[in-house]
């Protein structure tokens, strides 16, 4: 798991590393529409940002009100997409691109940070992130070129499978195919590492390239904060 702090799965799949962001404090799963396990999942991550997932085709329909009555709202749905054919030889015959680096230390990390962020002041949100990489479940990738950051990537590891996170490309360099680099990247390196299921969640801008490196819409995610 990505934090020092998390779940077993059961009844309900979370994690917590205390960082100022709803991204790096998250309930993936609520385990059962029980107002009472709610109720202390609230109090879990009291004063703490965080991002709880519901998953329509799955979970049980009345866990949205009972987010809603507790004080959270939806801001946003997205696509969850599969890679439909992992034995795909092509992903692992890809060397990595000359301007990926893996992320080794503090420094990297606040780099990959204020992009993936946008804000300057990173140290809080660098402790968060360093809890993926000391348990050795997540990698954190840049693009750099010219000495500048442009893009950034996550690839989060475990038992279950792999996911591509944080795919992100700087404003003024969209269009030019870091991102499709790092995520092709990163994917190579899930299968690499054994992943047999690979999932990742897409934006508009994404969903199309994801396709095309073969992943497939398999439900949706709504979330809430």
């Amino acid at each position: 798991m990505r934090a020092s702090r998390s779940s077993d799965g059961t009844p309900s799949s979370w994690f917590h590393t205390g960082a100022p962001s709803e991204e790096l404090n998250g309930v993936l799963r609520v385990g059962a529409a029980i107002p009472h396990e709610i109720e202390q999942l609230r109090t879990l991550f009291d004063g703490v940002p965080a991002c709880w997932h519901f998953w329509p085709d799955v979970d049980s329909p009345e866990i949205p009100e009972l987010l809603r009555r507790r004080g959270l709202e939806l801001f946003e749905t997205e696509p969850l997409m599969m890679l439909a054919d992992p034995d795909r030889a092509a992903y692992l015959e890809r060397g990595r691109p000359e301007p990926i680096e893996d992320v080794a230390d503090d420094a990297g990390l606040a780099e990959w940070a204020r992009l993936w962020s946008g804000v300057t002041d990173v140290d809080d949100l660098v402790t968060g992130l360093r809890e993926g990489m000391d348990r050795r479940s997540t990698r954190y990738l840049l693009w750099r070129d010219g000495g500048e950051v442009l893009g950034c990537a996550a690839v989060v590891t475990c038992a279950a499978g792999a996911s591509l996170e944080h795919i992100v490309t700087r404003a003024d360099h969209r269009g030019e195919g870091i991102g499709t680099a790092l995520t092709r990247y990163a994917l190579a390196l899930a299968l690499a590492a054994g992943a047999r299921r690979v999932v990742l969640t897409a934006s508009p801008d994404g969903e199309g390239i994801y396709r095309r490196l073969g992943f497939g819409t398999v439900g949706h995610v709504e979330r809430y904060a």
